[in-house]
């Protein structure tokens, strides 16, 4: 089998040809038919932060000071998009099918490398046919470049055979070099190929080190420009980026769900958070931090979870496992079940995506060992990089770049399958259908704590709505997502937004009440509610919100800000100046703590005394908005000329 595959060639395959075409028109037909999604055009989180550093990248200018929080690589083809051919939302969205169009042929490359030219066109069906596939080729995420990333890099390592040229080692670490700086987890791959190299000479120890560090060469090159940034001009040393302490703290806490993409105690939005999570670092280790220390501190918080509770961290990675088999498509940014088929009906059409591979592609893996150290880049690349996806969190977009990989070897199960068949080697033939049945039934159950209601989609368009300022148009999108799922805390914080907007501050109050009964101690609804209570002059709720924050969130600066405002509310302006200076202890810089500081002293007639917190709420990187700097700039130099 092995000198039939390697007799084969790609080229002039028409069948194949006609999949690539397809991939590409589906992809086409579905960004069209999303163009009605009121997010085409207003990007969410992740995407958002892409599409704002590819913006950056246009502009020729700086998006963020120091080494790179996130892989850049990514970022950097769609700014180059942006400079260099003008594209919008929908031409970025179209370059992007052809991206999904090159992922369908490399499937077949490698498929056809590793099994032969049938299982190479039936993979490339699959991954054509794909509807998670389809639905990330339409959005501004990472895997739309890391998989075809991830191909390449397998084909030109599967191809190294028995006696790989110097250079065709080099080539395939550059591949798996980029793919890292697309999505870095694929690195931990590594050492196990080089492994691979050096036991594929068993009597030739030396030779296969040397294969396995000329490998490792290929890797670096791409890499070490990037490192080299992140240390002479980020100023710390991170090999790619900085995010892996943090991410790894995200899926190994006790209030970990094993999906949502929170650093407990902070807030919600991708800034706010991104911020609280440095000065919680900040805070408990009590000095200013480089982004590889952020990075460090987490992941010795992750090491004392794991040692400390290792019952709750056993059970906690269980959980992640379970998620991961599941067939549910957990969303990170939007619910892609829901958006996927809300907005196109080409959706319906395309059959299922985990469902389908991942019991066909366990049969197969089961008949890829049968060459298992021919093969290993193939299905050794399955457990590896599905264990980088449980070890951090797991969501759809982090275990779609296992899919083309799924649809080969459940291409070369369906191929044997078929040749038993036809031999009449029904042990053969049931033994696998066996497999691939239990593999579905474990597959098929969604767990009860998956919340499987419309409530989160419907929730994102009324939080549409409300950012375009029509709350009275955000209001039935938000009660059907709560009557839809009544524990979704977050669709009744946004409620009470839309509620209190629309002059319904009594009913937003409750909205608030009931979201921090499901949520204890949320930063930003502890604000909401206290904020709102001191409108109504229903200072005791503040305080008790307040306080309860604060004791939830002893090292933030948020809460201090919140239980300043209560009690100025009652009365107590000395204890308001203490709780402010208690989150700027740990938060120096924090925007809100500064502004109200800088607020009491003018209103107790200190001008002098206000006149540093506003200069440090001025120049806060927290600051909501060039309009909110403006006016506190205003304030400032008010209180300056009262000094004088």
């Amino acid at each position: 089998m092995a000198a039939e595959v390697s007799q084969q060639h790609p080229r002039r395959d028409a069948i194949a040809l006609a999949l690539v075409a397809l991939a590409f028109l589906l992809r086409v037909v579905y960004i069209f038919e999303q163009r009605a999604n009121p997010f085409f055009e207003l990007p969410l989180l992740d995407s958002l932060y892409h599409f704002e550093w590819a913006q950056s990248l246009a502009a020729g200018e700086p998006y963020q000071e120091g080494p790179f929080f996130r892989a850049p690589l990514y970022p950097w083809l769609l700014g180059s998009e942006m400079r260099i051919l003008g594209f919008g939302f929908l031409g970025m969205r179209l370059f992007q099918a052809g991206l999904g169009a090159l992922t369908t042929w490399l499937t077949y490359l490698l498929g056809r490398r590793a099994f032969g030219r049938g299982a190479g066109r039936l993979a490339a069906l699959l991954v054509a046919c794909n509807w998670v596939l389809v639905y990330f080729d339409g959005e501004l995420l990472i895997p739309t470049l890391a998989i075809p990333l991830n191909l390449l890099a397998l084909y030109l390592t599967l191809g190294l055979g028995q006696r790989p040229a110097p250079r065709a080692l080099v080539l395939a670490g550059m591949a798996w070099g980029l793919a890292a700086l697309a999505r870095p987890n694929v690195l931990l791959l590594l050492p196990c190929l080089f492994f691979w190299l050096v036991w594929g000479e068993p009597h030739k120890r030396l030779l296969g080190v040397r294969r396995g560090l000329l490998l490792a060469l290929g890797v670096l090159l791409p890499i070490l420009p990037i490192t080299s940034y992140n240390l002479l001009v980020g100023g710390d040393r991170v090999l790619i980026s900085s995010q892996a302490g943090v991410n790894l703290w995200i899926g190994n806490n006790p209030a970990s769900d094993g999906s949502t993409a929170i650093v407990p105690g902070t807030r919600p939005g991708w800034w706010d958070g991104f911020h609280d999570a440095i000065a919680l670092a900040e805070a408990a280790e009590g000095r200013s931090l480089a982004p590889s220390e952020v990075s460090a501190h987490y992941g010795r918080k992750t090491l004392d979870f794991w040692f400390e509770e290792p019952r709750a961290a056993l059970e906690l990675f269980v959980w992640k496992l379970r998620l991961f088999s599941s067939r549910f498509e957990l969303g990170n940014n939007q619910d892609v079940r829901f958006f996927s088929r809300r907005y196109s009906r080409v959706m319906d059409w395309l059959p299922p995506s985990w469902l389908l591979l991942l019991p066909l592609g366990g049969v197969g893996l089961m008949l890829a060992l049968r060459r298992r150290r021919e093969l290993f880049p193939l299905w050794g690349f399955v457990p590896v990089y599905g264990a980088s996806v449980v070890l951090f969190f797991v969501c759809s977009r982090f275990r779609a770049p296992l899919l083309p990989v799924l649809a080969i070897l459940g291409a070369e199960a369906l191929v044997q399958g078929w040749r038993a068949l036809k031999a009449r080697r029904f042990g053969n033939f049931g033994l696998g259908l066996g497999l691939a049945v239990l593999l579905g039934l474990l597959v098929a159950p969604i767990p009860e704590r998956i919340d499987r209601t419309d409530a989160k989609g419907l929730w994102q368009l009324g939080m549409y709505e409300l950012e375009q300022g029509q709350a009275n148009e955000a209001l039935p999108w938000l009660y059907q997502s709560v009557e839809a799922n009544p524990r979704f805390w977050i669709a009744r914080r946004d409620l009470g937004l839309a509620l209190r907007d629309t002059a319904q501050a009594r009913a937003a109050q409750d909205q608030w009440s009931a979201a921090l009964a499901l949520q204890p101690g949320d930063l930003q609804i502890s604000a909401l509610f206290v904020e709102l209570s001191v409108a109504l002059d229903e200072v005791p709720r503040a305080l008790a919100v307040a306080r309860e924050c604060v004791r939830l969130h002893p090292d933030l600066a948020l809460p201090q800000a919140t239980l300043g405002q209560a009690l100025l509310a009652a009365g107590d302006p000395d204890g308001a100046r203490t709780a402010l200076r208690v989150g700027l202890a740990s938060s120096p810089d924090d925007y809100l703590c500064n502004l109200r500081l800088g607020l009491l002293e003018r209103e107790m007639k200190n001008p002098c005394a206000a006149v540093e917190p506003l200069a440090r709420a001025r120049s806060s990187p927290s600051a909501p908005s060039e309009e909110a700097r403006a006016e506190v700039h205003t304030l400032w130099r008010e209180a300056r000329q009262a000094c004088r």
